[in-house]
């Protein structure tokens, strides 16, 4: 028969189990824990070392990359006077620009060369009317000195006006080569630039088309369609010597974009055909 005492003493056991359960089961779960967390602290630490081996090891690279550098300037400052200095000796070029002015760079690597800086006029925005082409035609002549007198045509008279053309410089002399210091393409009016290039090609001057690294959309492809040479990044030691390059008599495209066809002109002074 079912006695009371009994009940009170399986009520008493099964709180017994119960409790001794829960003793254990937190037990195995603070031993857990402290466990993991040991674990994390040292993968963490491990991670830590890593990472400061790494930036060690570029701290060490950019002092190398630093010295190197520092070398090339030297390297570059022997050299210049060798490849540069008087290279281009009273040869005569004009400078066409267009958005943005040569860099002061190639102006003083063409000053130590002797070159003789002929006509420097610039398009300074991009500009719009019924003679673009008649505009493109006439700055083309006025650069080569074909203009009579000194007296600047009418046309060109206007765009100065409504501040579309720069003259900085201007000689009647003929300049043995043209450098068009180029900007964005979409900058560039197809219809004026046409006839500015085809003006060129018929009256035989070599011109360069050259742009900084800066441009993003190219026009060069154009120019090197019309049979000029072409430099990209023109701003880098590696361009400024293509184009001396080039106006030594070398040809062809060089630089660092699509348009290109090698990376550096070579340093020939008597130049060669491709």
């Amino acid at each position: 028969m079912f006695r009371l005492r009994d009940h009170i003493i399986s009520l008493v056991a099964v709180f017994l189990a119960l409790g001794l359960g829960i003793l254990i089961g937190t037990g195995f779960t603070e031993d857990m824990l402290v466990t993991q967390q040991r674990l994390l602290i040292e993968q963490m630490a491990e991670d830590f070392q890593n990472l400061n081996r790494t930036r060690l090891e570029l701290e060490a690279q950019i002092q190398k990359l630093h010295q190197d550098l520092y070398l090339w300037e030297k390297y570059q400052e022997a050299l210049y006077p060798l490849v540069v200095d008087g290279v281009l000796k009273q040869q005569r070029i004009a400078i066409f620009y267009q958005e943005t002015a040569p860099p002061p760079e190639i102006l003083q690597m063409l000053e130590d060369a002797q070159a003789e800086l002929t006509t420097v006029i610039g398009i300074k925005k991009n500009f719009a009317g019924e003679s673009l082409a008649q505009a493109g035609q006439a700055l083309a002549d006025f650069i080569l000195g074909e203009m009579p007198g000194r007296e600047l045509p009418e046309l060109l008279t206007v765009l100065m006006a409504q501040e579309a053309v720069n003259v900085d410089k201007f000689s009647a002399a003929k300049p043995e080569h043209v450098l068009l210091f180029l900007g964005e393409r979409e900058n560039l009016n197809s219809e004026f630039f046409t006839a500015f290039l085809n003006t060129l090609q018929k009256k035989e001057i070599p011109f360069v088309g050259v742009e900084t690294s800066e441009i993003k959309n190219s026009f060069l492809k154009e120019v090197k369609a019309a049979g000029a040479s072409t430099i990209d990044h023109v701003d880098t030691v590696f361009g400024r010597y293509s184009l001396l390059s080039v106006l030594q008599g070398n040809v062809g495209s060089f630089g660092l974009k699509e348009n290109a066809d090698e990376f550096i002109a070579t340093f020939s002074k008597q130049g060669s055909e491709k």
